[in-house]
């Protein structure tokens, strides 16, 4: 069981996983059978990004994609034994997440508008 995290109160957590990945998003956890189990919510992956300027500079990044790619759900369960350890975003990752999410929701909303026109006459959901 995780003891070092309160359970059942959300937060914005920082999961490194047993296979390396590092997964950022808002989580709850609870304990079933023992166990302790993670609900996230929209999780996302850091993503570092170099750009090589034309003076030779090169400049480096961080930011965020979506943790499924493929996936539609805004929901996952990670599993305690999947898990190495769990810590809190700090306030100004949490801001730059908040924005991904509020980005990516946007996307998601001109997609289904630009579907929508391109199909039907034009409307707006």
């Amino acid at each position: 069981m995780i003891n070092y995290a309160r359970h059942d109160e959300e937060f914005y957590g920082v999961f490194k996983l047993l296979n390396g990945e590092e997964v950022l998003g808002k989580a709850v956890l609870t304990e079933d059978d023992g166990e302790t189990l993670v609900f996230i919510q929209d999780p996302v992956c850091t993503q570092v990004v170099h750009k090589e300027l034309d003076e030779g500079k090169l400049v480096r990044g961080v930011g965020f994609s979506k943790w499924m790619q493929f996936s539609n759900e805004d929901f996952f369960i990670l599993r305690e034994k999947d898990i190495l350890t769990v810590t809190s975003m700090s306030k100004e990752v949490s801001y730059l997440y908040e924005a991904f999410i509020i980005s990516e929701d946007d996307e998601k909303s001109s997609s289904l508008i630009i579907k929508a026109s391109y199909k039907y006459e034009t409307f707006i959901i």
